[in-house]
C-alpha cells in the first residue's frame, strides 16, 4: 500500500491493505493510531496494527476509522 487512501471494491472493507504496510487510522479527521499491518482477515474487515514500540490492537471496518497508508 503507498500514501493514499485505501480504496476498495465494497465501501469499509480494507482488502488493499497488506501485512508489513504503514498505516494510520483516522476518526472525525483525527489520527487516533498509527503503525504496521501486523496481520489482517481474509475478508479485509478486521486488521491487527502494530507500533514500533511493540503495542497491538485490532480494528474492524464497523469501528469508524478511515485506514490510509503513510510513508514507512
Amino acid at each position: 500500500m503507498t500514501s493514499r487512501t485505501n480504496r476498495v471494491k465494497a465501501p469499509g472493507i480494507w482488502e488493499d491493505v497488506q501485512i508489513g504496510d504503514a498505516v494510520v487510522l483516522t476518526r472525525n479527521g483525527h489520527t487516533e493510531y498509527s503503525g504496521e499491518v501486523d496481520t489482517k482477515t481474509m475478508d479485509g474487515e478486521t486488521v491487527w496494527v502494530k507500533t514500533p514500540v511493540g503495542g497491538r490492537r485490532l480494528f474492524h471496518v464497523s469501528d469508524g476509522f478511515e485506514l490510509t497508508g503513510r510513508q514507512p
